[in-house]
């Protein structure tokens, strides 16, 4: 039952991962494409796309680092794992991901001291709140940390079944 229910947890968390990724990118491009549009164009540029691009982009990398992980696709030093038997490898994983996943649990936490700081500021172009663009990192981090823990259980399962 509460297997099946993080399963369902996770998987939602998968859909909305893709959906935001492409919702982003489609956003930054034509945002892009508009700026491009009124400097060259028009010879009238707007002020805030370059800005607005700026942090879509940095939503868009931090949503699409959680995909590569969920995916695998970060970049390793596979040639050194691929020495040991397939038991250690899934045992080098497993260290390698708790390293990770401390290291995102610190990002979280030092992402939630940022948010303090900047939460009064304002964006110079687009005059919205800084904690929006600086949430992407507490965000991401949340994202980041779910993968890897699905991975951890993954490779712990697959120990376990050896």
């Amino acid at each position: 039952m509460f297997s099946k229910l993080i399963r369902n947890i996770y998987r939602i968390v998968k859909i909305m991962e893709q959906n935001m990724v492409f919702v982003l990118l489609a956003i930054m491009v034509s945002n892009v494409a508009i700026g491009v549009f009124f400097r060259y164009v028009l010879n009238n540029s707007l002020p805030w796309t370059e800005e607005m691009a700026r942090y879509l982009m940095i939503w868009f990398a931090f949503i699409g680092m959680a995909i590569a992980f969920r995916d695998e696709e970060h970049v390793n030093v596979s040639f050194v794992l691929n020495l040991f038997p397939i038991p250690i490898r899934s045992f080098i994983k497993i260290i390698s991901y708790l390293l990770v996943l401390f290291f995102l649990v610190t990002l979280f936490f030092q992402s939630l001291n940022v948010l303090r700081v900047v939460k009064i500021q304002i964006s110079p172009a687009l005059g919205i709140p800084m904690i929006y663009p600086y949430l992407a990192v507490t965000f991401g981090s949340i994202l980041m940390a779910i993968e890897v823990i699905s991975l951890l259980c993954a490779n712990v399962s697959a120990i376990f079944k050896e």
